[in-house]
């Protein structure tokens, strides 16, 4: 038997001690021999297993029902009327239960939740109240000139009941642990001695025939809904109805008054559950509202480094181009006046790398803009080529080894030559910044060994049409709370850096329609990975 299957067999006999032990707690002030009481917190618990349940709950409510008219109450009546009786309860339970299932959120998160489950309730109790006591009627239990009071009485425990307990039933599993602090014990205790307090008032010396002070119940009620929303409007209900059972018993109340005193528990329940439901809600509002702001912000913040980038682009355009034109000058010069090869070669280099550093910032200015990306058949092993080409300086400073795991037979890819060999460089600065400071600053560089190694590896991607290009490190790996927040914007922790680099890789490559991806290393370390689609043409040669 499976884990889950017996988890479901032991939930009917829990069910059944539940509800048998509800009913024998509540089984005074009865008006009948049957279970018409009061307060009857068994309707809650059937109530919350209908709404949960829907119409699968009804076998173990009739079952439930007949085990506590047996046990509890030594079955009173002929048994062909419990056996009809319960049934119509349990057949109204749960027909009920499953209408509320369709209607409310049975975690009961909006406040008109908290209004169908105690208005449908009461009209569903006062259907099978008309039914059950009929029966119990017609079989001679009561005098038909009896049946209205019988049924109000039948009304109000039942409802009683459901407003106290079905709530519980339902947010139980998602109501947040008491805090386990000395301060929400102190706070628990200060309640509920606010509670102890207004019971003694109504039910101490100080006690009135006209129940003038048990409207001091609300105070501390309404204190707690306001304080602890939803939650604590359902705690201080079931507190306030034990204490205010326990009160009735210990002072001997008589029932005619003890149904009045239901009647005012009644009130109070359906007053600060609604109140608990309006705070719950709009504190859940104040939340979604504040990460809202927090993405408005993060948005603006991406917007100003987009336009800050737009500017440094604009300001470096014209000096750069300015030195190109001086390079390539002295360059001419050098070559008529036949300078030495050495400085021919260096002004060679210079011209290189100043048109390398336009492209870039060319780049940089269609990417801020969104403009359309000039798109070329590019050769992996070529790509590679050039990117470890420009990260030479990047592993002296660092004293890494970079090495090279390439699929001879990849075919071409599409995309932008300068986008990616910004997006492979700056995964391989991020991962030799990962693995510590190495030869960080002016120290000098050190050998190199396995445990400083970065590879740049390329090969057919699990995706048909793709290409996957990644850079596999030894460093520590992803620490949990770095991983969920990976490729999100400023997002580093790195003392000094700007938290962009990943963003913009993960930008780059589904600009170009692959994908990001992170993940442990087998051997420790970590492994990026990106897929960029294969360069396809038509059948007139043109890119597709």
């Amino acid at each position: 038997m499976s884990q889950i299957a017996h988890r479901r067999w032991m939930f009917i006999p829990a069910y059944l001690a539940a509800h048998m032990f509800l009913d024998w707690i509540s089984f005074i002030h009865a008006v009948s021999p049957i279970n018409i009481t009061p307060w009857n917190p068994p309707a809650g618990l059937m109530m919350g297993m209908s709404v949960l349940l829907g119409i699968r709950a009804v076998p173990l409510i009739w079952l439930a029902l007949m085990a506590a008219d047996l046990i509890v109450r030594d079955l009173p009546v002929a048994l062909w009327t419990p056996l009809v009786a319960n049934g119509v309860a349990a057949v109204g339970y749960g027909g009920a239960g499953g209408l509320l299932r369709r209607a409310i959120d049975p975690g009961l998160s909006r406040l008109r939740d908290i209004v169908l489950l105690l208005g449908g309730s009461a009209a569903a109790v006062l259907g099978i109240g008309l039914c059950f006591i009929a029966l119990h009627t017609a079989a001679g239990l009561f005098e038909w000139r009896n049946f209205p009071e019988v049924l109000l009485r039948y009304w109000t425990g039942e409802v009683i009941g459901i407003a106290v307990l079905t709530p519980m039933v339902l947010i139980g599993r998602h109501m947040p642990a008491l805090r386990r602090s000395w301060r929400g014990a102190a706070e628990a205790l200060v309640w509920g001695a606010l509670i102890g307090f207004t019971l003694w008032l109504d039910f101490g010396p100080l006690a009135s025939s006209q129940y003038e002070h048990f409207y001091l119940l609300f105070l501390p009620a309404i204190g707690i809904a306001v304080r602890h929303g939803l939650g604590g409007a359902v705690l201080a209900s079931v507190a306030t109805q034990i204490g205010l059972i326990a009160a009735i018993q210990a002072t001997g109340v008589d029932t005619a008054r003890m149904a009045h005193f239901q009647l005012l528990m009644l009130t109070l329940a359906v007053t600060i559950l609604p109140l608990g439901a309006v705070v719950s809600e709009r504190r859940r509002a104040e939340d979604r509202l504040r990460m809202r702001q927090s993405d408005l912000a993060h948005a603006s913040r991406l917007i100003e480094a987009g336009e800050m980038a737009a500017a440094l682009a604009h300001e470096l355009n014209q000096p750069l181009a300015a030195a190109m034109g001086y390079a390539r000058a002295a360059r001419k010069v050098a070559r008529i006046e036949g300078a030495s090869p050495r400085l021919t070669e260096i002004l060679d280099k210079t011209v290189t790398q100043a048109e390398r550093a336009d492209r870039v910032i060319r780049s940089l200015r269609d990417f801020v803009r969104k403009g359309a990306s000039d798109r070329t058949p590019l050769p992996v092993p070529t790509l590679i080529a050039d990117c470890l080409t420009l990260a030479g300086p990047l592993a002296s400073r660092h004293a890494v080894e970079i090495a090279t795991e390439i699929d001879p037979a990849l075919p071409p890819i599409d995309g932008n030559a300068v986008q990616l060999q910004q997006a492979i460089l700056n995964l391989v600065r991020n991962a030799a910044e990962a693995m510590g400071d190495g030869a960080t600053g002016a120290a000098p560089v050190q050998p190199t060994s396995d445990r400083r190694r970065i590879v740049l590896f390329a090969g057919a991607a699990p995706q048909p049409g793709f290409v996957a290009i990644g850079v596999r490190d030894s460093g520590p790996g992803l620490a949990e709370v770095v991983e969920r927040n990976l490729f999100a914007p400023f997002v580093t922790t790195k003392p000094t850096g700007m938290g962009l680099g990943l963003s913009i890789v993960r930008t780059i490559v589904e600009g170009h329609g692959g994908s990001l991806t992170a993940r442990s290393g087998t051997d420790g370390g970590t492994v990026f990975q990106f897929t960029i689609p294969v360069h396809t043409t038509d059948k007139d040669g043109e890119p597709a």
